[in-house]
């Protein structure tokens, strides 16, 4: 509780689970409190049981959703977000001949840094020839809102999709898009392109500058994942200052569970932890939106960033968008990945899940 100002204001997990388990719990005026959790998992992380409250709040938006009484008006934009993510018009699915690998980038990452995006996907390319490419979104917004049906339909059909073209593995960029299907896609092996570019020995810069390590939410018990993210900086010739709030134990950036759309006051609570923590040592992070969220307080790179751009990424010439231009920059990525992909079997998701069904 010392850790999260959410429990501190509506009181102790053992508490709250025994108020939502009174019959005369639903006051309509009182029952959108699991919405204001930002699910980040960090009392999973301290607690000296191993207990997961975070868990028991999803159950709760669930529950509530279920009932008909979980879908707020405040979360429209993030909703809306997500929709157009699985939109005719953003997203693309490209399978070249003997594909068994894809790359899946997420939402954030590519339309707010495209030229990074590019970069990316021609190494792993090298690393992987037939790689195959997935603009799409795993749809986590729904999933942690409690919106239970409508996630595991869409999560469904882009999983049915893989597996009718004989994907077996999946290289995410996103931290959360990793722990979805880890989580979720147990028919495939999930691995992140951190681990990848360790491993292709690619990065060999000379940067002598002291930074510190942001660990997103999604990748909080991802050992390997974590590793991979500071061996890639100490190839670059940085220095890593940990953070007493680090790995299992990481603050959340602000950004998670939507819970900023309720409580704002509570997402501003995690950044400012964060930030005093950093104490103006800049921040590395490996989450498109943690490095947005955490950019506005003080200065943060996104280690993509800082891997492939080092010299633009220090000297804050690199370009980083934000929305709504972050959409036309998926659009633009799409329509150009269509002109120069390989020949294979191609398509948004509307037509490809069309073609399964018939």
């Amino acid at each position: 509780m010392k850790e999260c100002a959410f429990l501190q204001e509506y009181g102790s997990p053992q508490t709250l689970a025994s108020r939502w388990l009174k019959p005369a719990r639903h006051d309509p005026q009182d029952e959108n409190y699991p919405f204001e959790c930002s699910l980040c998992g960090l009392c999973h992380g301290v607690c000296p049981k191993g207990l997961d409250p975070s868990a028991m709040f999803l159950a709760m938006r669930r529950e509530l959703v279920a009932g008909k009484r979980g879908r707020l008006k405040a979360h429209r934009t993030i909703r809306a977000y997500e929709k157009r993510g699985s939109s005719s018009l953003f997203s693309y699915y490209h399978f070249p001949r003997k594909c068994r690998t894809v790359f899946f980038p997420g939402c954030a990452f590519p339309g707010s840094r495209p030229q990074t995006f590019t970069r990316l996907f021609k190494v792993l390319q090298e690393t992987v020839p037939d790689l195959g490419l997935v603009l799409d979104c795993c749809t986590k917004p729904s999933h942690d809102l409690g919106d239970t049906a409508h996630f595991s339909a869409m999560f469904q059909e882009l999983c049915d999709i893989l597996r009718a073209h004989s994907i077996e593995k999946i290289l995410v960029a996103c931290p959360n898009c990793y722990r979805i299907f880890s989580e979720y896609g147990k028919t495939f092996e999930v691995k992140t392109v951190y681990e990848v570019l360790v491993e292709t020995g690619i990065v060999s810069g000379r940067l002598h500058k002291e930074i510190t390590i942001h660990d997103p939410c999604g990748v909080r018990f991802a050992e390997e994942v974590q590793s991979s993210a500071r061996k890639l900086v100490q190839q670059q010739g940085l220095t890593v200052r940990e953070m007493p709030h680090k790995r299992s134990k990481s603050f959340c950036c602000g950004e998670g569970g939507s819970a900023g759309f309720l409580r704002p006051d509570f997402a501003m609570q995690w950044t400012a932890k964060r930030v005093q923590e950093a104490d103006e040592t800049p921040i590395v992070s490996y989450c498109a939106g943690c490095t947005h969220f955490l950019g506005s307080s003080t200065t943060t790179y996104h280690l993509l960033d800082l891997i492939l751009f080092p010299e633009a990424t220090l000297a804050n010439t690199i370009r980083v968008s934000k929305a709504p231009v972050t959409y036309w920059h998926r659009y633009r990525l799409k329509k150009r990945m269509q002109k120069i992909l390989p020949a294979g079997i191609s398509g948004n998701r509307k037509k490809l899940s069309s073609v399964l069904s018939s």
